[in-house]
């Protein structure tokens, strides 16, 4: 299942932090469904980070993923 952090603070920063590290309980918790990062909206600019192929500025890029 793709999902997608709106804000990547304190909060957001946290929520891709623990879908990271606990991949494989959420992985059963759901029956098998792994939950993945599709996109990090966010006006800022975070370079260097671990995600930063996953960042965009434009909600646009979140509505027409497929």
């Amino acid at each position: 299942m793709k999902v997608a952090v709106m804000g990547y603070g304190t909060v957001g920063s946290g929520v891709v932090e623990v879908i990271d590290t606990h991949s494989e309980i959420i992985k059963k918790r759901t029956g098998g469904d792994a939950l993945e990062v599709a996109h990090i909206l966010d006006l800022r600019d975070f370079p260097g980070d671990a995600h930063e192929a996953l960042f965009t500025k434009d909600f646009n890029d979140i509505l027409n993923e497929e």
